[in-house]
């Protein structure tokens, strides 16, 4: 796990108007196999729209620290009001789109392999027998 220091810099989306997106990754899986694909902070200025695009292999959970935000889930057309303390859900393969409300929206996304977060269940190992 690569993990972001303090004074790292953001990734900032300038949209239309005075939109403003702020993405910060504050970790990021390495190149070894790991569950978590990344845990980043999302910052949504009044109004602002922030899209990400599903993939099969993983899925994501948003956690709304800072509110309110309408979340558009694709591919069938959900729409939710989430507001302080709510949390998105996004199956692998689903786009989700935000939107934040009047005074803007602040997020925490957790994004997770999907293969990883279904647990097949392991077998106790048995015990040997020893002969005398």
């Amino acid at each position: 796990m690569i993990v972001t220091t303090v004074g790292a810099s953001a990734m900032v989306v300038v949209g239309q108007g005075s939109e403003r997106t702020r993405v910060l990754c504050l970790s990021r899986r390495d190149l070894m196999r790991s569950d978590c694909e990344a845990f980043e902070h999302v910052r949504l200025s009044p109004g602002a729209h922030h899209s990400r695009s599903g993939r099969p292999d993983t899925e994501a959970a948003w956690y709304v620290l800072r509110g309110p935000v309408v979340a558009d889930q694709w591919p069938d057309r959900a729409q939710h009001l989430a507001d302080n303390g709510d949390l998105l859900l996004v199956p692998r393969g689903q786009d989700l789109d935000l939107q934040a409300g009047p005074l803007g929206a602040e997020l925490l996304c957790l994004t997770l392999h999907a293969e990883a977060a279904v647990a097949t269940p392991k077998r106790p190992r048995t015990r040997r027998t020893t002969r005398p």
